[in-house]
């Protein structure tokens, strides 16, 4: 595009990428977490571990033109998901506690690998994130600007520390209509928070390599919720096994433990979460006074339930407004960030 520069955010100072592996973006790689933590979990891990989920390139700028010139590894959509979602990015302009949304860059049909895309912000300095996409892997990015535009860092997270989100497809995102409607994402502009979101569709299930792995991570709240994917027996396996490891190294923040949303009131439903409701319990009467039971259950009910969930399970977007709102509210309480409200 004519009067366009465009910079790489890997390697330009002033953009920063949150949510993402560090050492693998100082080679130019966007994945979440370690390529050989990936390889000891399981396949739908390491799979869905080059997803950029939870990424984000925040600057500040008063260039009147964002583009996102982008490759991606995705040519197909999922029947019950947007292409935004899958390989889209939105972007938001941030205030302190209010971010309001400013446009998508959204992959063509038949030419979603490759693209290119503008936005048309208005004049003056702002405060931007970019959200990645939620389901593709990253190839290639760069950013452009207006040539003669202003370019720093964004105004630091107001809590920097990240809150850890581990769990299933819709921790990870689906199906959101675009990255920037999942319920981390929501929270994140609601609280002002950094987050790092190791959802893995299809394949939360506890291992021991990847609790380990989250245990090593410096997190501000660990939010465990993969209730979907594991087994009852696997759930009972290693639920509060995974407890225990985090908070061996955590023992001070606040862990949340979250049933699955989707609660249809079968047999199922009701002895899964009794088993994650006897992880609390066995926490919180061994001293801990740090955890926190949130029952899925609540999330997605009343006379609006069928308008919750896309296909009986993933969240619309109304259902991770309804998420956020119920698990953000337990996090700004127990966090001591009731003035963010």
């Amino acid at each position: 595009m004519e009067n366009i520069r465009y910079y790489d955010p890997i390697t330009e100072e002033a953009f920063e990428i949150f949510g993402l592996y560090k050492p693998e973006l100082e080679k130019g790689i966007y994945r979440r977490i370690p390529e050989n933590v990936a390889a000891n979990v399981n396949d739908g891990v390491k799979g869905h571990s080059t997803n950029t989920a939870g990424g984000r390139i925040r600057f500040r700028t008063d260039s009147q033109s964002v583009v996102i010139k982008v490759k991606t590894d995705k040519n197909s959509q999922m029947f019950h998901a947007t292409p935004l979602m899958e390989s889209g990015f939105d972007l938001y302009i941030d205030g302190l506690f209010e971010s309001v949304y400013a446009g998508v860059v959204k992959p063509a049909f038949g030419e979603r690998a490759e693209y290119e895309f503008e936005i048309q912000l208005p004049a003056g300095e702002k405060d931007i994130t970019v959200n990645m996409p939620l389901y593709g892997d990253v190839k290639s990015l760069e950013i452009g600007l207006n040539e003669n535009a202003t370019l720093s860092k964004h105004r630091p997270y107001l809590n920097s520390k990240p809150i850890v989100y581990y769990g299933s497809s819709i921790t990870q995102g689906g199906c959101a209509t675009r990255p920037g409607k999942t319920y981390e994402a929501i929270i994140s502009r609601k609280t002002n928070t950094d987050y790092i979101n190791l959802g893995f569709s299809g394949s939360a299930r506890g291992e021991k390599a990847i609790a380990e792995y989250i245990a090593g991570l410096d997190m501000s709240i660990f939010v465990c919720d993969y209730d979907h994917n594991a087994s009852q027996a696997m759930l009972r396996e290693t639920h509060f096994p995974m407890y225990k490891t985090i908070r061996e190294k955590h023992p001070d923040i606040p862990y949340l433990m979250v049933t699955r949303p989707d609660f249809k009131y079968s047999r199922d439903d009701f002895q899964r979460r009794a088993i994650i409701m006897e992880s609390y319990l066995k926490a919180f009467t061994g001293g801990d006074d740090n955890v926190y039971f949130i029952d899925g259950s609540t999330f997605f009910c009343g006379k609006e339930i069928g308008e919750c969930t896309v296909d009986g399970v993933h969240p619309t977007d109304d259902g991770f407004a309804r998420m956020a709102s119920l698990i953000g509210d337990v996090i700004i309480k127990v966090a001591n960030w009731e003035k963010m409200k």
